[in-house]
């Protein structure tokens, strides 16, 4: 009987481990044409706001892949939500091809927040990545994007040198102090000092700025609004608070809902 019940863990043991495989997805600007390798792997894309502009998506895995593959492009809109936005089939073939690998030539065509699903045989989801996607410097939008009192254009791509930090207060020299993305409640509660900094004059009169937790950070915890007394500024300081621990992220915009950054933190116990 002990024999058997051995025989029989070995057995479930080498079930799972034959399904369970390193999976991913990841945006790229070029791929080797022979294995799929990645190059240029990039979070952050910025494209064209007339015509939009064309990012390589590569999947792969450690076994040969053996059923078509979808792409699922979900965008987030302005309650914190992804919503579907667009599909798409893979350039693989299950019949002919035997690859680890699939690639998918994928066309954005506005700024944003997106998630990138593939998904398999019986709609499983076999990786995510997310990625935010910008507009070109001097390309302007109608919808991401707003014109200074000066004339210049800040768009998402005008932020693209901007940082978030997260700290435990201010130094005298307007650094942040205790600079951390890690946390302790105190007394059930915790009060966390947030830095955006940027390499020229950050052109905002106000600041948006939503935190979300939970499962792909869908759970929406607050909303605040904070004026910026002057527009030729390049940092500014805001306070927030959580109450529970988790996984967080703060998303900024400006007055006219431009993107400017995002960044993440955790509380712990």
């Amino acid at each position: 009987m002990k024999n058997l019940f051995l025989f029989l863990t070995t057995i479930i043991v080498f079930s799972v481990t034959a399904h369970a495989q390193n999976s991913k997805v990841v945006l790229c600007e070029d791929y080797d044409k022979t294995d799929g390798t990645p190059s240029g792997i990039n979070k952050n894309w910025d494209i064209d706001s007339a015509k939009g502009s064309y990012v390589y998506i590569i999947y792969s895995q450690d076994n040969i892949i053996k059923d078509n593959l979808m792409l699922y492009v979900d965008k987030k809109n302005k309650n914190g939500e992804y919503v579907a936005d667009n599909t798409q089939d893979f350039i693989y073939n299950a019949k002919t091809d035997r690859k680890k690998w699939a690639l998918a030539d994928y066309l954005f065509l506005n700024s944003g927040n997106y998630k990138i699903s593939v998904i398999g045989k019986d709609e499983k989801v076999l990786a995510t990545t997310y990625t935010n996607i910008g507009y070109i410097k001097n390309k302007s939008s109608s919808s991401t994007s707003s014109t200074n009192d000066d004339g210049g254009i800040t768009d998402t791509y005008y932020y693209s040198e901007s940082k978030l930090v997260f700290g435990e207060g201010k130094n005298t020299d307007g650094t942040i102090k205790g600079e951390a993305n890690e946390f302790r409640l105190i007394n059930g509660n915790r009060e966390i000092t947030c830095l955006l900094t940027c390499d020229k004059a950050l052109k905002l009169k106000k600041i948006y700025l939503s935190i979300f937790t939970g499962t792909d950070y869908k759970e929406k915890v607050s909303e605040k609004e904070f004026e910026i007394k002057s527009p030729e500024w390049d940092r500014t300081r805001f306070q927030i608070s959580v109450t529970k621990v988790g996984k967080y992220v703060v998303d900024l915009y400006n007055e006219n809902d431009t993107y400017i950054n995002s960044a993440y933190f955790e509380i712990i116990k």
